[in-house]
């Protein structure tokens, strides 16, 4: 059937309507249907009514002309092409008429001529054009306005988790109500439950508007597959369950992927595993692809997750990867779920260099397979896989038989307190800097009087002097001394980078203490046998004062040796918390929200701190003008205030003071940086993560 196309002619002169009809109705390909009005008004009704895919349009009309009627179609919103015809041909008036909005003229001689035919299809092929235009960038408001949606979703669904479990973990804490433990377990599970759904739907808005990125980096397999099997045996445990994790060849050493998103899928698909297994096992099978003789193609890793649950029927494994999918009945009413952690699977899975895929049995069990590329690994070592030593969470597991000397240098005093009690807990004698510039004087002072450190632990980024610098003041001096890099960065390279720049190993932050003693271990010398636990007991019946770490004229009978460094200067020991102390600090929390501001506020006096507390823009301004903070806590949406302007303003009043945003919605790091916003913590937050800014116990 042949394209119809609908024209309305605006035209006063029955003769010249009469021929541009007798020549359309002649056309067999493409066909027209035309419809005659002869002036602007009739036009406007007409376009109203019906839709046309051009307007033929002449020139005068009466007391009217063209540009008339052009600026009248304008006015009421009308984007069909226009073909102005006139009697004769004018250059200024053509020029007036396009710059008006007309897709093309003609002179009604040619009417019966090609060039009208071809003036239609090119009017026509804009037309669709421009349509396209139009639907894209209506596709792509569409998409912006759902990004804003779902960011503002995420905003208001954490703010309301953060009071649940917030006030439920203090619950949980206290004794008072250990009749009710089950109960609030069941409450705080629950709202960690719909805290995984909401980070779901939000990974998900990422992938589909491609904002989701990927970090590769150098992963060794069978440390990374050490890691999954502990962290989701006791989860299997639980169930009366084994998790088994084999493989049928050897293996690369080490691989290049993201391992953050490798854990996603894994994790997941385990997870997935358990929760529709109620008796037998759990395996995960890793292959690598050795068939392939094609050089070209790279050789694949092969991930299968096999368990021995429910299973699934065929004709419901075909939509599984689609986003809200989840098969009906028996599942549905038993394990509930968004039905978006397979999408977001597959999608991680084609992001990595592979696909996934899913075969299953009724009753008897489902398999979960999955490829990624590992990168070049054709001058890799294959090695048999060996799951290291799983470190339960017992701290009796780690041997800390070491003594010499530490020095701790980072320009927050929280987190040099918080190194100093994980150090503390060997033998080692401890002592701290602040910048690059006072560790340089502590190493030289201690080495002029013939008590030399055995390691330094250095933070990165410090005023007056940062890591780096520092290491090489050191290095300048001819110290040799064991130097370890703390950072919180995890920019891809960094360790290479760092060794390179003379650092003897690196540790992340916030400082896992199974990766510290396994440092200290091997830079410091051997001493009595000392574990966490034995530590613990030791230090369980101190005062509350008591330093986390070795101090200046402590007595010996607490169990610890004096700090005897000369010219170098210990930490303060702490005080009880929330009298004035150094460890106390003064905390302005602004928050719009009185539940999520008043669990703020508990949480920081639980951990020692003074809390002033406002609930908009203006009077925490007002109020910082008044007093001194040390940290200012901040939300980013508040009722007259934006949050990054503030936050800008709050600098100003508040030099000295750190600035930690807690919001629903994700900071900006570039308005951070350009702020100096020193922090940020994503809702819903726990006391835990406010000790990791803000310091306290």
């Amino acid at each position: 059937m042949s394209e119809v196309i609908k024209i309305l002619l605006v035209e006063d002169d029955e003769d010249d309507y009469f021929l541009t009809s007798d020549y359309l109705e002649q056309c067999e390909s493409p066909k027209f249907e035309l419809t005659w009005v002869t002036n602007s008004l009739d036009a406007i009704e007409a376009l109203k009514t019906e839709d046309f895919d051009l307007c033929l349009l002449d020139y005068l009309l009466g007391a009217e002309n063209a540009i008339d009627v052009l600026g009248v179609l304008k006015s009421n919103q009308f984007s069909l092409p226009v073909v102005i015809l006139t009697g004769q041909s004018d250059v200024t008036v053509d020029e007036m008429v396009m710059r008006a909005g007309a897709a093309d003229y003609l002179q009604k001689s040619e009417i019966e001529s090609p060039r009208f035919m071809r003036t239609i299809r090119y009017a026509m092929v804009r037309r669709d054009i421009e349509n396209e235009r139009i639907e894209r960038n209506k596709v792509e408001q569409k998409n912006k306005a759902k990004d804003k949606f779902l960011a503002h979703l995420g905003h208001e669904l954490r703010t309301p988790l953060t009071s649940i479990l917030g006030y439920t973990e203090l619950l949980i804490d206290d004794a008072r109500n250990s009749p009710f433990q089950q109960e609030l377990s069941i409450i705080h599970s629950n709202g960690k439950h719909l805290l995984s759904l909401l980070n779901d739907l939000l990974d998900m808005s990422r992938i589909m508007a491609e904002k989701l990125e990927l970090n590769i980096k150098d992963v060794n397999l069978s440390a990374f597959l050490t890691d999954i099997h502990s962290l989701m045996r006791l989860n299997a445990k639980d169930k009366g369950l084994s998790l088994n994790v084999v493989s049928n060849t050897k293996i690369p050493e080490f691989i290049k992927t993201d391992p953050t998103r490798l854990r996603q899928v894994l994790l997941n698909l385990i997870s997935n595993a358990v929760k529709f297994t109620d008796k037998g096992s759990i395996t995960l099978t890793i292959t690598l692809d050795e068939n392939s003789t094609d050089s070209e193609k790279p050789q694949l890793l092969r991930f299968s997750v096999d368990d021995t649950g429910i299973g699934m029927p065929p004709d419901k494994l075909i939509n599984i990867f689609q986003p809200f999918e989840q098969i009906e009945d028996v599942m549905r009413a038993n394990h509930g779920g968004a039905g978006l952690g397979l999408a977001i699977c597959k999608e991680l899975v084609t992001k990595l260099g592979g696909d996934i895929d899913v075969s299953s049995r009724l009753g008897e069990g489902s398999t979960f397979t999955f490829d990624i590329d590992p990168g070049d690994i054709s001058k890799q070592p294959l090695v048999d896989l060996a799951l290291g030593q799983i470190q339960t969470v017992e701290s009796s597991s780690i041997d800390l038989n070491v003594t010499g000397r530490v020095l701790i240098v980072d320009d927050l005093r929280e987190i040099r307190r918080l190194t100093g009690h994980l150090v503390s807990q060997s033998q080692a004698d401890i002592s701290y800097a602040e910048n690059g510039v006072k560790a340089l004087e502590a190493v030289l002072q201690a080495d002029e009087h013939n008590r030399p450190f055995d390691l330094v632990l250095m933070d990165i980024h410090m005023p007056v002097m940062n890591g780096i610098e520092a290491l090489h003041a050191i290095r300048r001096h001819g110290k040799d001394i064991p130097v370890i890099a703390v950072t919180a960065a995890s920019r891809k390279g960094l360790r290479e980078s760092l060794i390179r720049e003379g650092f003897n190993d690196v540790i992340g932050k916030p400082i896992d203490r199974f990766a510290l003693a396994q440092l200290l271990s091997q830079y410091l010398p051997p001493g009595d046998h000392v574990t966490f636990t034995n530590v613990e007991a030791q230090v369980a019946d101190m005062p509350i004062q008591k330093p986390y770490a070795p101090e200046e004229n402590m007595p010996t009978s607490d169990g610890f040796e004096p700090n005897t460094n000369i010219g170098i200067a210990a930490e303060d020991p702490p005080q009880k918390k929330g009298d004035g102390s150094p460890s106390s600090k003064r905390i302005l929390v602004i928050e719009d929200d009185e539940d999520a501001a008043e669990l703020l506020q508990l949480f920081l006096v639980h951990l020692g701190h003074e809390v002033t507390t406002e609930y908009c823009g203006v009077d925490a301004l007002s109020t910082a003008q008044d007093n001194d903070f040390d940290h200012v806590l901040m939300d980013l949406t508040l009722p007259d205030y934006n949050g990054y302007d503030l936050a800008g303003e709050l600098k100003k009043q508040l030099p000295n003071a750190s600035l930690t945003i807690v919001s629903g919605h994700e900071a900006e790091q570039e308005a951070m940086d350009s702020i100096g916003i020193d922090s940020a913590l994503l809702k819903p937050v726990s006391k835990d993560d406010l000790a990791s800014v803000v310091g306290g116990s």
